[in-house]
């Protein structure tokens, strides 16, 4: 095992990853984004939601096998490597990088919401403080991060809860699937919608990078992603029930729901709703991602992709500072640079789903590479029910990345496409020794000797 990832403390229990997961899933998705869907689909919203669910379900059965059969930190990026190629591996590094400018998102979004409450507040400014201050606290150690995740997810739960009961009797259920005021921008909106979404739906999988950490991942792995994705998915849905169903479309389309909490709750609720929910559903989001995003860049480091001491850590807190650091500044820049929440998400997203085939095809490998681990394994699926699920999955993962991709500005659109080509190049550049044993020695697995030798033939 990596010297670095050994320092990694085993803390994680259940309860944290729930918190974890539900903090990452509840955020911007439903936030910020539902109103720029509203304004995609209309008030189709509601079937975009489920639709996005569903797919978001079938997506992350691969990546939850893996996860269960074999935890570890850092998991993509490792499953990549070790069952398809270290190349590979980090070629979907390099796109899960670049994806997660998506961190300015969800600080724009928390001071636009912000602003909501003291109009005076400066966007710019407020996105930058609140980044500032959870990779801080993510600075200190992920058990500190955590407690800080549970405590805001629980009252973060009690304000959707207090926006659900008085805006479900408010809400005209006979216009909420009103035909003539859905699918506005057709099938493409529609799916671009779906797409945009997963944002909201399929963030529960981020756990599956905190392997190393936890105490019982075999156990806790699946409850936690799946159990977060269905509730989640039910709790959206009504959401966006109230979403469209109180106000004209025309007052919600690409707007956050401030105006929807404004009519439908009292002003001492409406002040606890857009703190404890939008506020806190916001940095709950932005603080499970500062929690998990480094993991598969310290192994990395370790694998001689990148200078080792980029992924150093922290002896006294067990947080790696300067790859945190890095994504921090990763954040700072679209903030800095005035890049609308529409661009910023459809670029992330675009590059993440399209990067997230390769975990997805590596799964494949599993039970041929490793058939007496998959065999123990406390979640899998029969070889050929696998090889199906992983077809479809690449087939919705490499359809809702063209859509979000091919929507981006033509400028912006060229820069992700050039960016994708020279990660392609750099692999293939880079000479690095292959930790391929060191990895297997990780999970506890003694391969046949053929498949050793095939994977110490990587470079």
């Amino acid at each position: 095992m990596g010297s670095q990832e050994a320092k990694l403390k085993k803390v994680l229990g259940l309860g944290d990853l729930m918190g974890i997961a539900m903090g990452q899933v509840i955020g911007v998705g439903i936030m910020a984004l539902m109103g720029v869907a509203i304004g995609m689909t209309g008030k189709a919203v509601v079937l975009a939601f489920v639709v996005s669910s569903v797919f978001t379900c079938i997506t992350i059965i691969p990546l939850t096998i893996m996860s269960t059969t074999m935890p570890t930190t850092g998991a993509q990026y490792r499953y990549s490597s070790l069952l398809l190629s270290p190349k590979i591996g980090f070629f979907w590094m390099l796109l899960f990088i670049f994806s997660k400018v998506t961190i300015a998102v969800y600080a724009i979004s928390f001071a636009q919401y912000l602003q909501g409450l003291v109009p005076d507040i400066p966007i710019m400014p407020a996105a930058f403080v609140i980044l500032t201050v959870l990779y801080i606290t993510n600075m200190i150690g992920v058990k500190t991060a955590a407690v800080v995740e549970k405590i805001m997810v629980l009252v973060l739960l009690l304000a959707l809860g207090i926006f659900l009961a008085y805006g479900l009797p408010a809400t005209n259920f006979a216009e909420v699937f009103n035909p003539k005021e859905m699918f506005p921008s057709g099938f493409i909106g529609f799916f671009t919608a779906v797409g945009l979404l997963a944002f909201a739906t399929g963030g529960a999988t981020s756990i599956a990078e905190l392997g190393g950490e936890m105490k019982n991942p075999g156990r806790d792995i699946p409850l936690t992603i799946f159990g977060t994705t269905l509730g989640v998915g039910v709790l959206y849905a009504l959401m966006a029930i109230v979403g469209v169903g109180v106000l004209p479309i025309a007052e919600v389309a690409n707007k956050p729901l401030t105006d929807v909490a404004r009519t439908i709750l009292p002003g001492p609720l409406f002040l606890f709703f857009m703190i404890g929910g939008a506020l806190f559903a916001l940095a709950t989001t932005l603080n499970a991602l500062l929690t998990w995003v480094t993991k598969g860049m310290i192994i990395a480091c370790e694998d001689g992709w990148l200078p080792k001491s980029l992924g150093v850590v922290n002896k006294k807190h067990g947080t790696p500072h300067r790859l945190l650091t890095l994504f921090y500044i990763i954040g700072v820049i679209p903030i800095i640079g005035g890049v609308s929440l529409d661009t910023i998400s459809k670029l992330g997203l675009g590059v993440l789903l399209f990067a997230g085939i390769i975990p997805v095809i590596a799964v494949t490998q599993l039970p041929k590479k490793y058939p007496e681990l998959y065999a123990k394994s406390k979640f899998k699926l029969p070889p050929k029910m696998l090889t199906a699920v992983v077809l479809v999955s690449i087939l919705l993962l490499a359809f809702q990345s063209t859509l979000m991709i091919m929507t981006l500005p033509v400028k912006i659109m060229i820069g992700a496409i050039l960016y994708m080509i020279a990660a392609g190049i750099y692999v293939n550049i880079v000479k690095r020794k292959v930790p391929v044993v060191e990895m297997e020695e990780h999970f506890e697995v003694i391969p046949l000797a053929a498949e050793v030798e095939e994977s110490t033939t990587f470079n």
